[in-house]
């Protein structure tokens, strides 16, 4: 199925829902749950943390579905939900001191990429992994939500005009300027970068 087709299906689904069709919605949660879910493992670092969190985006977005105004919107509507979400979440979990508790090396934790290669190899590989998350995760919360979105998620960059309500020309140069500030911060590690 290509985007047109999917934005169309997302249509018909969010009109099929506001009509009475409650599996409509089931249907769009199919469609949206793995990156809504990765989103907030991205945030909060904990698989029982992230289903919780994803499982309370979509109740709010049940429950506010009805106000939404422009179906074709539905995507970039359900991201901002989603991102105002993790972003309360991460907070109130980081007053909390719960992220001093985590490891980065935890297994569940973000950008796992599986491989059939020799132990040493692997280990190299999840050592670069950890570096990555770790700097992403030092980020300013503007760059690494960006990046994100777009290099995690990989919306694209009109969604992501949309999701954080600024022009696209912003997006881009964000964008730019937190991959160069990712680039500079690995450099300490990595001098071929």
């Amino acid at each position: 199925m290509n985007k047109s087709e999917l934005k169309t299906e997302i249509e018909q689904l969010v009109q099929d829902f506001l009509d009475g069709d409650v599996q409509a919605f089931n249907r769009l949660v199919m469609l949206h749950q793995t990156k809504i879910y990765n989103l907030a493992l991205n945030y909060v670092k904990s698989q029982e943390e992230a289903k919780d969190l994803a499982q309370d985006i979509f109740v709010t977005v049940y429950r506010s579905l009805p106000k939404l105004r422009e179906k074709e919107k539905f995507t970039s509507w359900l991201y901002q939900i989603a991102i105002n979400h993790c972003r309360n979440r991460y907070k109130k979990l980081r007053r909390r001191g719960y992220f001093n508790n985590i490891s980065l090396d935890d297994e569940e934790s973000f950008l796992q990429i599986p491989g059939d290669e020799g132990p040493e190899i692997s280990l190299q590989r999840k050592n670069t992994i950890n570096l990555v998350r770790s700097t992403i995760d030092s980020m300013s919360e503007a760059e690494k939500e960006i990046i994100l979105l777009r290099d995690v998620q990989e919306l694209a960059y009109e969604e992501i005009s949309t999701i954080l309500d600024i022009p696209l020309g912003t997006v881009k140069s964000k964008l730019n300027r937190a991959r160069t500030s990712l680039k500079d911060r690995l450099k300490k590690f990595y001098q071929d970068l």
